[in-house]
């Protein structure tokens, strides 16, 4: 950095706008800025550090190695320095309008979004859920970055960057139709490997939800259809005589509507544990305090 120039510490702010957006386009809302503004900025940043910040990657663009680098470095501390300067240390949901965003898959957002609005319907506090992306360093690359202020999902590996609470432990069951000709309130293990099967394929873990939850290796199943989602399998059992597996809340939500039995698993599973993952640097962080303690006092069972 030329010693003869003062740094402008505006740049800092688009700079960490930018990494926390992951767009321009987003940053210059973010701070009220035309995206040109915010172009101009992060040109002006990068001829300052001598190194490329962002690369295009499809319409979006990524940070690069150093972007990511002094995004750790001096986040903690702009932010710090931001609200100390403009009085925010404490957190008021009742005058907030603070947004959060949270990463949760469909059964997740199934279960929370409900019952979160119906807390902050009154407030002007605005919670977002967004599908996770299909990989773990993917999730925590956005929790990082402050993309995310949250993620809620199972099988997370172990990062010492961040903190996780158990949310919930979600047994599965097996669902079938009502009017299913061969299968009426119990299910064997003969039965269970007889019947064909609707299969939902968990993308992070390559693995479909029975393999994922079963404590022993299971034989090969006959497959019916394999489904992206956990509504279109319930959707798919309802109208088939195949069968399938689901959390039990979850497939229980919806059994009316599918007019489906919910059996249990005839051998011994595993169950679902649902956990609230957040970066360390937000433990005592007021606004994500209230939000953590505000998902996990919902009632879930």
């Amino acid at each position: 950095m030329a010693q003869h120039k003062q740094f402008d510490v505006n740049l800092l702010r688009v700079f960490l706008a930018v990494c926390r957006t992951g767009s321009y386009t987003l940053a210059a809302e973010e701070l009220d800025l035309t995206q040109p503004s915010v172009s101009n900025a992060i040109s002006r940043f990068k001829a300052v550090i001598g190194e490329e910040l962002f690369v295009r990657a499809g319409r979006n663009i990524k940070p690069t190695a150093m972007a990511n680098y002094l995004y750790e470095q001096l986040n903690d501390s702009f932010t710090n320095i931001e609200q100390t300067i403009s009085g925010l240390e404490g957190f008021d949901p009742i005058t907030s309008e603070r947004q959060f965003v949270i990463l949760a898959n469909e059964v997740v957002t199934h279960l929370l979004q409900n019952r979160l609005d119906a807390i902050i319907q009154d407030l002007s506090i605005e919670v977002i859920f967004r599908e996770p992306p299909d990989f773990d360093d993917e999730i925590f690359e956005m929790l990082n970055l402050e993309q995310a202020d949250i993620a809620i999902d199972i099988g997370l590996p172990r990062d010492n960057r961040f903190e996780r609470e158990l949310l919930i432990r979600e047994p599965a069951v097996c669902v079938v139709s009502s009017k299913h000709p061969r299968i009426q309130q119990q299910i064997t293990w003969e039965q269970f490997f007889a019947e064909r099967h609707v299969l939902v394929k968990l993308r992070r873990f390559n693995l479909t939800a029975v393999d994922f939850i079963s404590e022993e290796v299971l034989p090969n199943r006959k497959v019916h259809s394999s489904k992206s989602s956990m509504l279109t399998l319930l959707a798919a059992v309802s109208t088939s005589d195949a069968m399938g597996i689901s959390p039990k809340n979850y497939a229980s939500d919806f059994a009316q509507m599918f007019n489906l039995q919910l059996l249990p698993i005839p051998f011994k599973t595993k169950t679902l544990d649902i956990e609230v993952v957040w970066k360390k640097k937000h433990n005592r962080n007021p606004a994500h305090i209230w939000l953590r303690e505000t998902i996990l006092s919902i009632n879930l069972q």
